[in-house]
């Protein structure tokens, strides 16, 4: 009696009532489809990588060229990337060991285009040993630790003397900082087209580096994000939330008085209504902002515009439809006017700055 209530039971039932596949597949042995796991997981390791290469040579020369917007936030830039196998999940481990040869050491991962690093021949590949005399650590914590230990050193923009392994042997690199805007640029391995910026960072989604077709439209996305940081964009939101959620609470205690329970439902409506305020506006400011930028960095900026065409065709609601940003035709339109403004001041040999209201 208790066997046939059993799940098992019930649940042989059931598949055997159920219409099953009538082709006879092929065996798949655990060691073949082993080899393909890590194969698969090495594919992915070196797209990712190459697209993070291709978004640190683009946004190198943007947060560089734009550090004259960034106010106080500004940093010592060096040019190079680095990783070790600490940076990846266990199961990932074994294939970043064998394939790439990590361990818990950081090697240089990426040397960028035409930075100080390139310029001070730090190598791809190069093990960091020291820094100003500094053991670069290993284990729990390091990376932290590291890039505490880089930005420390690069605030006064002098030499920064580097010990580094290379193919056995010790080499001293000494690279001189240039100033830059302090946002660092991640890649996000995600699919969705989209990128954002927190204030002190900004992420480009591996879906959107897939959309791209030229550096020029990369540019034109992280220059974007950049003005939306060195305009203080996300600080007045947050700003504007709290005050919102101040106004909202103000009218929860009247209605408490009144004898209503709101919950807090007024204050969080304040805060999401006033977060909200000026979010079509701000896009449009990184918009305009970003382009300077942009034409800064040396990109051209000619056809900047026939992103958002590009954009419209992917997300055809956009051509309409107006929520926290403006719609596609606004954004082509605006950047068009903007791309005339910043050709005139080239003519007139005029400084290229943003506009600001009077």
């Amino acid at each position: 009696m208790l066997l046939t209530k059993s799940p098992l039971f019930i649940a042989t039932l059931l598949l055997a009532a159920c219409a099953a596949p009538q082709t006879r597949t092929p065996n798949v042995n655990n060691e073949t489809t082993n080899a393909e796991v890590k194969k698969q997981q090495e594919l992915v390791i070196e797209d990712y990588m190459s697209n993070y290469k291709k978004l640190q040579n683009v946004s190198s020369r943007i947060v560089t060229n734009g550090s004259d917007l960034c106010g106080d936030k500004t940093a010592g830039y060096y040019g190079f990337n680095y990783w070790n196998q600490d940076g990846f999940k266990p199961a990932w481990k074994e294939v970043t060991k064998s394939k790439f040869n990590l361990d818990e050491r950081f090697k240089i991962l990426h040397v960028v285009e035409k930075s100080p690093a390139e310029k001070a021949a730090l190598k791809e590949g190069d093990i960091l040993v020291s820094i100003n005399h500094w053991l670069v650590p290993i284990g729990k914590e390091a990376d932290k630790q590291l890039a505490q230990k880089l930005a420390e050193q690069a605030k006064s923009l002098s030499p920064v003397e580097m010990s580094v392994l290379r193919d056995g042997k010790e080499h001293k690199v000494s690279i001189t900082p240039v100033k830059s805007c302090d946002f660092q640029v991640h890649l996000a391995p995600d699919d969705s087209k989209n990128a954002y910026a927190d204030g002190k960072n900004i992420v480009v989604y591996k879906g959107l580096m897939d959309f791209f077709k030229t550096d020029e439209e990369m540019a034109l996305v992280v220059s974007h994000e950049l003005a939306h940081n060195a305009m203080h964009h996300i600080d007045a939101k947050k700003k504007n939330a709290t005050a919102g959620g101040i106004f909202g609470l103000l009218l929860d205690i009247a209605a408490a008085t009144a004898g209503v329970n709101t919950n807090g439902d007024f204050s969080r409506l304040g805060a999401g209504i006033a977060g909200n305020a000026y979010s079509v506006e701000f896009e449009q400011e990184a918009d305009y902002v970003g382009l300077y930028v942009m034409q800064k960095a040396g990109f051209n900026i000619d056809n900047a515009a026939g992103f958002w065409r590009r954009m419209a065709i992917n997300n055809s609601q956009a051509i309409t439809t107006k929520s926290s940003h403006p719609t596609t035709p606004e954004r082509f339109v605006a950047i068009e006017e903007t791309v005339k403004e910043i050709k005139g001041k080239l003519e007139k040999g005029a400084p290229l700055n943003p506009e600001l209201k009077k």
